[in-house]
């Protein structure tokens, strides 16, 4: 066993989903204060209320450290909540100090589900954090420290978790005394007998209604701490009185609570009814008299596994239909097999959907990394974002994370200039990173623009000759090739190792990544103005609509997205051209390269006179192939190539990963840019 004890290892995955959410929403609120440089009322008691909520849960699991640091922190803005109003008077280091806590309380979350997680100490945070709200008391004659930490939360109608002695309060009229003189709900939960922490059962549902609430208490209080408390709610149930405009979905709130057998409202301040029992059974409504649509939180791993069942079912059902066309049951396969696939598709779309979070996700971690560089170099930087409501993929956002961290810190690290440099070139001192995201014929579209002294040419140069990167003579390099170099293993053009960069582990990890995923990096840069790169990812991992084509006994996909036109190759064959062993043909007054897959894969046979062309286009590349026949057209499962392939398959291939097919054959999966690039290597040409 680990760290936790058995109860506390039930509630771990409830306690790190919402402690994590808690973060999210203190580094939003961080980060505009800092941009903003001040708190304003609103975010200080969102602070103290994030700070209060880790304070409690995380003493429930045991975690007494990370308890004493929010607690800590819920002092010192308990401090800033009774000066009322904005807070003008930061100091700058308060930032600092909430970031070092973040990144603390982060780290400690990822860990925790490790068998081997030991809480790390907290001292020296808590120090500081005593430090400061030492200096700010002093500097204010404050000298009520503690009477201000007691007060602070009770401060706060919303959440009055003032400290209680476990004594047993005389219940009138079913009602305990302390409540009869105030206003509001009050009502009776009581749980599934075996549920076990009763208290911390109570606790969670306190917390849930808070938000809901102008004024929540509960009976016995302090319900997180109190051993007596689960003891008393086990024979008595817990009783909480509440005041709110929204009453119902309160008592839904309450209902839906885990383990909970039933509630029962002893007081209503508007209508004063007769008690009443409202079991906690299954309701039968149809979905169409649900006003308000209802959210789940569900784990990411079981949503991963019903997407791999439904690109199982899929793959089934195509060997299926294989299976009914080579016994001729034509009727089956357009009857019922045909509905069955329906509803496959359906289900996987639905998995899909559900799986969609926003591009937008990504931004505050992208301003956390800014900041922090910009204050480590003393430069200005603001990141300007145009995104919108983008959605993609959780696992396509979680690929692209890690890559836009990594292109911000190279942005501001060998982009953007000091702002004396800038001063002196007519720029603004503060520069500025602009993040796009768009959605282009079904993929992702992610540009990072800085505005500062673009890419030597000459400096990749050096260091390309330096740690002998060039695979062709220098001379034969046109300036996209030397732009691109900086995407080679092991390239960096700093002399110093810093945090940030100048250790050779550089943009090369990251077009690995996006191409593990599917995905591409594009670079564009001029000198003294910025540079852009661009990452295209597919919008989902999951099953892509595919055309597969013939090619002797070979097939080959690729996505439908990218297949813009067929053409006779019988009728354009004296529109092909070959100009330095690479192929090329005249298409809409263009020479386009031409990859013939016989030639590029070593196929056997000819072309058959029926050989078709399909002209292809990405985001940033176009061109057209060769091919025998097409095949289909359907949505398939693109499996991912397997590790023993190595990283350097697909770049010296142009194959990304396969799919099983209906009769059990291979189906190559054709990664179009990766192709184009090998097997031409030329830009497209105008015709002159």
């Amino acid at each position: 066993m680990g760290y936790f004890d058995a109860d506390a290892e039930e509630m771990l995955e409830v306690y790190l989903l919402e402690t994590r959410q808690l973060m999210e929403q203190l580094n939003g609120v961080l980060l505009e204060a800092d941009r903003n440089k001040t708190f304003s009322e609103d975010d200080i008691n969102t602070v103290f209320r994030i700070m209060h909520t880790i304070k409690s849960s995380s003493a429930m699991m045991g975690l007494h450290a990370l308890s004493g640091m929010a607690h800590k922190l819920e002092d010192l803005f308990s401090y800033y909540r009774e000066q009322k109003g904005e807070i003008s008077r930061i100091k700058p280091e308060l930032f600092d100090l909430l970031f070092k806590v973040s990144d603390f309380v982060e780290s400690e979350l990822a860990q925790m589900p490790e068998e081997s997680y030991a809480p790390k100490d907290t001292k020296e945070i808590e120090n500081k954090i005593e430090e400061y709200l030492q200096s700010l008391e002093e500097s204010t004659d404050v000298k009520q420290e503690l009477s201000a930490q007691e007060q602070a939360v009770g401060d706060n109608p919303a959440l009055q978790t003032e400290k209680a002695e476990n004594k047993t309060e005389p219940v009138q009229a079913g009602i305990p005394e302390s409540f009869l003189k105030k206003n509001g709900v009050v009502i009776r939960v009581r749980f599934e007998e075996g549920c076990r922490m009763e208290n911390i059962r109570a606790f969670m549902i306190y917390r849930q209604i808070g938000n809901l609430c102008s004024s929540v208490e509960s009976y016995p209080k302090d319900l997180e701490k109190s051993q007596q408390g689960a003891e008393y709610i086990n024979k008595n149930g817990v009783f909480i009185r509440f005041e709110s405009d929204k009453k119902e979905e309160v008592l839904e709130t309450v209902k839906r609570g885990l383990f909970v057998k039933d509630y029962e409202v002893l007081r209503d301040e508007e209508k004063k009814p007769e008690p009443q029992v409202i079991e906690n059974k299954k309701k039968t409504d149809s979905y169409a008299e649900t006003k308000e649509a209802e959210f789940l939180n569900v784990r990411t791993d079981r949503l991963d596994r019903l997407q791999n069942l439904s690109g199982e079912l899929l793959i089934l059902m195509l060997t299926l239909d294989e299976e009914l066309k080579s016994h001729g049951m034509d009727d089956v396969r357009e009857g019922t097999a045909y509905q069955v696939n329906r509803l496959i598709e359906e289900m996987e779309r639905t998995v899909m959907e559900m799986r969609m979070v926003p591009v937008s996700k990504v931004i505050p971690k992208l301003k956390r990394i800014l900041r922090d560089i910009c204050r480590d170099q003393g430069k200005e930087a603001e990141l300007i974002v145009n995104c919108g409501d983008i959605e993609a993929d959780k696992s396509v956002v979680d690929y692209v994370s890690e890559s836009l961290l990594h292109i911000i810190r190279n942005a501001v690290d060998h982009g953007l200039e000091l702002p004396k440099e800038r001063t002196e070139a007519g720029k603004n001192p503060k520069g500025s990173i602009t993040f796009s995201a768009e959605n282009t014929i079904g993929e992702l579209m992610i540009s990072v623009t800085d505005d500062g002294r673009g890419i030597d040419l000459e400096k990749i140069l050096e260091k390309a000759r330096e740690k002998h990167l060039m695979t062709k003579p220098e001379e034969e390099y046109d300036p996209q090739e030397i732009l691109e170099l900086i995407l080679s293993p092991g390239f960096t053009t700093n002399e110093e190792v810093t945090e940030y960069s100048g250790r050779g582990v550089g943009l090369d990890v990251v077009k690995n990544i996006l191409e593990e995923a599917g995905g591409h990096l594009y670079i564009q840069s001029e000198a003294g103005k910025g540079s852009t790169f661009t990452i295209t990812l597919p919008l989902s991992l999951a099953t892509i609509e595919c055309t597969r084509f013939r090619v002797g006994e070979c097939r080959f996909s690729v996505p439908s997205r990218y297949v813009q036109r067929f053409l006779s190759y019988e009728e354009n064959r004296n529109f092909i051209h070959r100009r330095n062993d690479r192929k090329y043909i005249l298409y809409d007054s263009r020479m386009l390269p031409l990859v013939d897959l016989r030639e590029a894969y070593q196929i056997e046979g000819d072309y058959p006179d029926t050989a078709l062309l399909v002209y292809v286009k990405s985001a940033k590349r176009e061109g057209v192939i060769m091919i025998d026949s097409m095949y289909e057209q359907k949505r398939i499962v693109v499996k991912q190539l397997p590790a023993l392939f190595g990283p350097g398959f697909r770049r010296h291939t142009g194959i990304s990963g396969c799919s099983i097919m209906g009769n059990g054959k291979i189906c190559a999966a054709l990664d179009i840019e990766t192709m184009i690039e090998k097997f031409t290597k030329e830009a497209v040409h105008e015709r002159e």
